[in-house]
């Protein structure tokens, strides 16, 4: 949290990156905007454009700002969730938000929103699971990657995952045992061994994890 740069976690999911950064936030009380990625994802539908009133007269259209132009006026903090889904117009859309200019051109507002500091400071996060577990996931550009510090978390253990079902349900000692057991066999057949669900197919190979 000393750190000025934008942080960008790297994890499997389900490791908690989106939960810890939005603890963070509701301990700071700060609120966090978390915008999820894809391939889809133009850099308008995170900036903004002028859309259609609804209701108006034909031809009639306003700008709408988008969640992230939002979270900078609002001074929240900014989640970028599934990173490596982005789309290169995207990625050089963000630069100015992550590198030492640290601001926003709208074009068709014709402004610039700077990214906030000291006590309206807009955080930047970034969450993404790793390139070797598939989806369409690639490997960002270097330059890229270096306007973050880069944070890995490790895949939850057996005994992590007994402490979070024994916290959280009453269930039976001998179940949570089996249950823990079960989630780390998929995380080490997926994200270590790649057994399946690597090239997009959801259930290749399933029977090597069956014996």
């Amino acid at each position: 949290m000393q750190l000025h740069k934008p942080i960008l976690l790297e994890g499997s999911p389900g490791v908690g990156k989106t939960a810890l950064i939005t603890a963070l936030g509701k301990i700071c009380h700060r609120p966090v905007v978390r915008i999820n990625l894809s391939e889809q994802t133009d850099i308008s539908d995170l900036f903004g454009a002028d859309l259609p009133v609804e209701g108006g007269t034909g031809g009639h259209f306003e700008w709408r700002d988008g969640p992230l132009l939002q979270a900078l006026k609002d001074s929240a903090w900014i989640l970028l969730d599934e990173l490596n889904l982005a789309s290169q117009s995207v990625l050089e859309g963000l630069n100015a938000c992550l590198d030492h200019r640290g601001e926003v051109f709208v074009p068709e507002l014709n402004r610039t929103f700077r990214i906030g500091t000291g006590d309206t400071q807009n955080r930047i996060f970034g969450c993404q699971n790793p390139v070797r577990q598939g989806g369409a996931r690639k490997g960002l550009p270097r330059s890229f990657l270096n306007r973050f510090t880069q944070v890995f978390m490790d895949p939850l253990s057996v005994q992590d995952l007994q402490w979070i079902m024994q916290t959280t349900f009453n269930l039976p000692e001998k179940w949570i045992s089996v249950m823990a057991g079960f989630g780390d066999s998929v995380v080490k057949a997926v994200s270590q061994l790649g057994l399946f669900g690597s090239k997009g197919k959801a259930f290749d190979n399933l029977q090597t994890l069956e014996h």
